[in-house]
Parts: structure tokens; sequence; C-alpha cells
């Protein structure tokens, strides 16, 4: 094989596949983009020699899956509580698996044991992933487990099991929130390194503690006061060096040499200046809290103001910018939207309450109607037959009573209209126009003999006939 070949398939070894299958690129490649674009597998930290175990220093600190504001967090840890440190990247603690922790694995590659609550996995290379308790993400690759590998079951999630984070899964906090508070003995020789299950003791503190500055002649320790020997470990009151090389982490203490714990002024002022991550998860509970009432109920504006806020801080991760700016765009439609529905709730309020007032009003025409005794009829009118006869129903007239023309048609079977014939009446009812007889027409709901001498002072109509109304006028 030339060298030219033997460069090739070892730089490209899926063209080469492509070629001898015949398949194209592009198949494989489509074929492998999920797996490329869901799994994200953690950068390794390896262990150092020396650990120690630290508390967390602030409220609400986010325990994250990778060494970075990037790897989406798992947990919270609140303040005061104990976290063992094995390692240091940068600005990132390397923890072990705080209580309540947990991780998942596909439940295609585990054959439940016993009561269900142990698995045994039924292949090799099975990943390990970060469960979070704060969201459903699952896409960081912990660590892999072989074939025969025992997991304690704590339930199920999808197509997953939820277990207890086997050896070798470790999660990151940011070294800010954590003050040490003791070394811890140094690992056993050879359990070094990513995928280590170490064991943690506390070492014993000096014999003579009494002086601040006493120090110890025991090669690679350190004295009291935190200076630190040639090997560049540090004893048990040794100040928190900042090692970034992953190698060796710092030990804890208490006094002596310069370190990078915070005094009290850098903590009262982390306590009073919450970070980037707790905003927003403040921003975020303070929005689904708003989702449960109605629009114009809603602190859009105020909302909109911290997500604003937000945006300008450089400290947020690229992946909560996004959501940032996308929150933003939803909160300013939404804000223009309830200063629209608070102004059609304006408009209806105002409308409600002319309608209440006209429905007042038009009650105590009623009761100073029903006080004065008047009796309000649709029409009056003289009661007489006609000859127009259509439908199934029997047409008569109301006429005037001065020369019979006609005022009104009634149309009605009710049995007393034949006996009231003649006779001066007073009806109610809904005046129509009949589209085919083009004459106004009045079904009756009610009927019965008036006076006619009492018209406009007891008896009051809507029609009258125009000679009454004649007279009327001449009084």
């Amino acid at each position: 094989m030339s060298t030219i070949n033997r460069s090739f398939n070892i730089r490209f070894p899926l063209a080469r596949l492509a070629l001898v299958t015949g398949v194209s690129l592009g198949v494989w490649a489509a074929s492998l983009a999920p797996v490329w674009a869901q799994d994200v597998v953690a950068p390794e930290v390896e262990n150092s020699r020396y650990s120690f175990s630290g508390v967390i220093n602030s409220s609400a600190v986010f325990v994250r899956s990778g060494a970075g504001e990037n790897f989406y967090p798992t947990m919270k840890l609140d303040k005061g509580a104990a976290v063992t440190v094995v390692g240091i990247r940068f600005d990132w603690l390397k923890i072990t698996p705080p209580d309540g922790s947990f991780a998942y694995v596909a439940k295609a590659f585990v054959e439940q044991r016993g009561d269900g609550s142990v698995g045994r996995l039924s292949k090799g290379d099975v990943r390990v992933r970060a469960g979070s308790n704060l969201n459903d993400m699952k896409t960081i690759v912990l660590t892999t487990l072989d074939e025969g590998t025992d997991v304690t079951i704590l339930g199920e999630k999808d197509e997953y099991y939820k277990i207890v984070p086997p050896p070798g899964t470790f999660y990151y906090v940011n070294k800010q929130f954590v003050d040490p508070v003791k070394p811890l003995a140094e690992l056993a020789p050879g359990t070094g390194g990513v995928g280590a299950a170490p064991v943690y003791t506390e070492i014993a503190p000096p014999v003579d503690n009494r002086s601040p500055v006493a120090t110890t002649e025991t090669p690679g320790a350190t004295g009291a006061n935190g200076s630190t020997s040639a090997n560049g470990a540090t004893g048990a009151t040794g100040a928190m060096t900042g090692t970034v090389t992953g190698t060796e982490p710092p030990a804890t203490g208490t006094a002596g040499a310069s370190t990078t714990q915070p005094t009290d002024t850098t903590a009262s002022a982390a306590a009073t200046q919450p970070s980037a991550d707790l905003l927003f998860e403040q921003a975020e509970l303070a929005l689904k809290e708003a989702d449960t009432k109605p629009l114009e109920e809603q602190p859009v504006d105020e909302l909109l103001k911290q997500y604003t806020e937000l945006a300008k801080t450089d400290q947020l991760p690229e992946s909560l910018r996004r959501i940032v700016d996308f929150r933003i765009a939803t909160l300013t439609s939404r804000s223009q939207a309830k200063v629209q529905v608070l102004s059609v709730r304006e408009t209806q309020r105002a409308m409600e309450q002319k309608r209440q007032a006209l429905k007042a009003e038009h009650e105590e025409l009623l009761e100073r109607i029903k006080a004065s005794d008047v009796q309000v009829y649709t029409a009056v009118g003289t009661l007489q037959t006609s000859s127009l006869q259509q439908g199934g129903m029997t047409l008569y007239r109301l006429t005037d009573p001065a020369n019979g023309r006609t005022v009104v048609y009634l149309r009605s079977n009710d049995e007393r209209m034949p006996r009231m014939i003649g006779q001066f009446i007073g009806v109610k009812g809904e005046v129509v126009t009949d589209q085919q007889l083009s004459l106004r027409v009045i079904t009756p709901t009610d009927m019965q003999p008036v006076d006619p001498n009492k018209l406009f002072t007891s008896v009051a109509a809507t029609i009258v006939p125009p000679s009454l109304l004649s007279k009327a006028a001449g009084q």
C-alpha cells in the first residue's frame, strides 16, 4: 500500500469504509449525527494526590455535570452543605456525588435482579449519564461501565433507569462557593486519575498546635501557618493554593500564607450579589408563577426588567443567554397584549356601567308607573273584524272610534276576541311588519277592555288612534 493510501486510510477511515461498501459518506454521517448531537462526554479532570472536605458558603449553589457554566446543573446545595473535593480545573472543584445525586443508564442494557433494586449490565461500554433534579436533561456522559457490573436502581425515567452514581462519577462546583474545612488522607497508590473509587479519611491534626506559627519538619508537609513544603502539599491548617493543573489540588487551612479563600468582606459581597445562574433561576420561578395568573394580573413589566438586566451581564453562559433573549421577545409581545387586554377590559367596564344605569332607570320608570297605577298597552282602539285573512290565525283590526279607520292589525285565535268586537280595548304584544301584507301586525299577549276617557291619565299606549291624539292636544 502506498504512503498516500496508508495516510488516507488512517486519517479518513469513514471515507474508506464508504468506498469499500458503496454506501455514501452522507448516509453514514446522517446515521451517526443523532449520537454526536445528543451525547457530550465530560472532559476528564484527574484526581489529585491530596483531597479536602469543604463547606458551601452561599445559598442555592449549583452542582454541575461538568467543569464549566455550559454544563447543565444537576442539583442545588444550601449554605453549610458538606462536599468532598478530589480535584480542580481552573475555577471548578471536582467533587464526589453529593447526597441526592443520581445517574442514568439505558434500560435496554440492564437486567433487574432480586426485588428489582439491583441491575446487572448485559453489555460493555454502557454510558452513565448525569441525572438532574432541576431538569430532564441526560446528555452528559460521566463514565462507562463494563458488562456484568451491578448498579443500584432508584427509579426510572422514560427509557432510562435512575441509579446511584457508580464509582468513577464526579460532579463540579465553582470554587468561590466552597470554604475549605480540613484535608483528607492521601489516596492509596494507583487510585488517582479519572474513574477512581477513592476512600477518604481525615488527617489527624498536629500534636502541638498551640502556636499559630509552629511548623513540622516532615518532608513535603506544611506547618500550621499554611507554609508549603518542597513537594507542594499543605498541612492541616494550610491555605487553599488555587492550583490549576489538576494534579495538586488545594488542601485547607485557617491562617498564614496568601489564599484564594474568600475573606469575610468577599463572602458578604457574594451573599449580596447573587450569581447570574441564581438570578436566572429566580427570574424563571417568577415567570412560572406569573403564568398561573390571568394576563392582566401578570407583572409583565417587572419580569421584562429582570430578564433585560440579566442580558447585560457578562457572567451568563451562552445557553442561558439564548433563553433570556427568547424570554425578552416573548415578554415584550406579552406586554403589548396586556395593554390591549386592559383597554378592552376598561371599555367593557364602561359599557357594563352604562347598561346598569339604563337598567336602573328602566326599573325606576316601571316603579313610577306601578305607583301611579297606569296601565300601559302597545295599542288601543275599537276592535273590528278584517276582510283580509291569510295564514292559520284570524286577522282583526284596531280602529279609530271616530272614523273606523284601521290603526293596527291583530292576529290571534284567542276565543275572547270575538266577544270583544266593537269594544274599545288595549292590547299588549310586539309590533311587527307582515312582509306579505305590508301591514303592521300585533300578536296579542294580553288584551282587555279600556275606558277611552282614561287615556293619557291612567291608561297609556304606544299606538293611539289619531282622533284621540287630537282630542288630547285640544285639552
